[in-house]
């Protein structure tokens, strides 16, 4: 009779446990949060943004995103991280676009649409 409640105990543990199992993806890549556009670096040379020229990227955790530009054009997008410094959005206006990604030393986004960062945008968080 033990053995039967030991069992119990055991199924009724296993299936509290695996009904608590969120089968959602979780994104907690380190770009998560709001990154506004500081520079722009091209073969080296990095230029400020002019006045009124800004743009941002919001990276949410359950794999969405906002765009926004200083022109007023906003746009929603879902993201995926691909290896270690490539992720694809799937805006919903239908482009998609891929960006690689990297940090420097103080902790700024780069992104760029050039896996070798010949240019790329500067984004601080």
């Amino acid at each position: 009779m033990k053995k039967i409640y030991q069992l119990m105990i055991i199924m009724i543990l296993g299936a509290v446990s695996t009904s608590c199992v969120n089968n959602n993806p979780y994104y907690d890549e380190p770009f998560l949060g709001t990154w506004d556009a500081v520079s722009y670096v091209e073969y080296d040379r990095e230029y400020d943004l002019r006045p009124g020229e800004w743009h941002r990227y919001v990276f949410y955790s359950d794999g969405t995103g906002a765009y926004e530009q200083a022109d007023g054009l906003r746009t929603r997008f879902y993201w995926d991280e691909y290896g270690r410094d490539r992720i694809e959005l799937r805006h919903n206006d239908g482009l998609h676009e891929t960006l690689y990604f990297d940090f420097d030393r103080a902790g700024y986004l780069l992104l760029s649409t050039y896996h070798d960062f010949r240019k790329y945008y500067v984004y601080h968080w």
